[in-house]
């Protein structure tokens, strides 16, 4: 009798142990890491991948393209994926903070697509897959504005007869190099590494800009609101940012031509959780065109917006260093 009641507990003992373990392993689900900007992940596009692989996604809005490297290097949490605009996803790629991808997460350039080619640093597609598009252009308040689509083009800028209320409140960044990029953009003109001068018509062209330009060192929701700028230059993702509070703001892109930037995902390098990251981006890659729901963001399928045909825009890079004569000759203009 006491041998059964024996065997009874250890039986008992063992259904329990059985029981616990099928309900943690229900219970369980891995954590997939994600660091990325705000409007670029729709919450169903989340949910769906979270159900397809019974795990919980984990994301963890930036506020600034500047935090990417601190966050990664911080150590306070292991991130699994990084979703960022391309020029940050090339330089955390040279400093070696992003893992390759697998084949099955590289895309397939479609030349059908002028904005869906690799830029030079990701020729093989391993460093990251670009998903959506961010185009450059001019954010003004409607009431100040009246010109045809046609007629829109970079000059507008420095040219006070046209809009006699944007004389002296056009904002171009208070970066000296952002502007210099635009100025070139508007004249057709480039620099290389060898160059020893900024073009004349750039050069020109920038004094003219300089004439117009206000600098503010506030948010532009304030310099709007208080009169104190009435254009300023921004990609279209930041306008519908500003647009939540200057209600009569409107965009337009130049038809001619304009920067743009790509939004892509990559592995972190030191992700713990690598099979689901490369799932993740995998699952994104085939998903782009669901990813843009909130309309923050382009297709990469888009071949003319606003007027303006897509086989004509620039791949944005402010990071590519100027030659130190060209750096020179800008500093020398912004003292005078």
């Amino acid at each position: 009798m006491k041998g059964e009641v024996i065997l009874f507990r250890l039986y008992f003992i063992a259904v329990l142990c059985v029981f616990t373990n099928m309900c943690w392993a229900v219970a369980f689900k891995p954590i997939l890491n994600v660091l990325a900007p705000m409007g670029v992940l729709s919450p169903k596009i989340v949910s769906q991948f979270e159900e397809e692989t019974h795990t919980n996604v984990r994301v963890e809005f930036i506020g600034s393209r500047y935090e990417y490297d601190s966050r990664l290097r911080a150590g306070l949490r292991n991130y699994d994926v990084i979703i960022a605009d391309e020029r940050n996803l090339q330089r955390l790629s040279l400093q070696r903070l992003l893992r390759s991808l697998t084949d099955d997460s590289i895309s397939i350039v479609n030349p059908k697509f002028p904005l869906d080619q690799r830029s030079k640093l990701n020729l093989d597609g391993r460093s990251y897959v670009t998903l959506l598009i961010d185009p450059m252009g001019i954010a003004y308040k409607r009431k100040s504005f009246s010109l045809k689509q046609n007629q829109i083009n970079w000059d507008l800028l420095i040219n006070p007869d046209e809009n006699p209320y944007w004389r002296q409140r056009v904002f171009v960044s208070n970066s000296p190099k952002h502007q210099l990029l635009i100025a070139l953009l508007a004249t057709g003109k480039e620099i290389t590494s060898t160059s020893w001068f900024i073009p004349e018509a750039s050069l020109k062209w920038l004094q003219n800009l300089k004439l117009q330009s206000t600098n503010i060192d506030y948010p532009l929701e304030l310099a709007f609101l208080g009169n104190k700028i009435e254009a300023a230059v921004v990609f279209r993702s930041e306008y519908l940012k500003l647009k939540k509070v200057v209600p009569d703001l409107k965009f337009m892109i130049p038809a001619n031509v304009t920067y743009y930037d790509r939004m892509g995902a990559s592995l972190v390098a030191d992700t713990v959780q690598e099979s689901l990251a490369q799932s993740f981006v995998k699952f994104l890659k085939i998903k782009r065109d669901s990813l843009i729901s909130n309309e923050n963001f382009l297709s990469y399928k888009v071949q003319s917006f606003e007027g303006s045909s897509t086989k004509n825009w620039i791949l944005y890079d402010d990071d590519f260093p100027l030659p130190r004569r060209i750096e020179n000759i800008l500093n020398d203009f912004y003292k005078k």
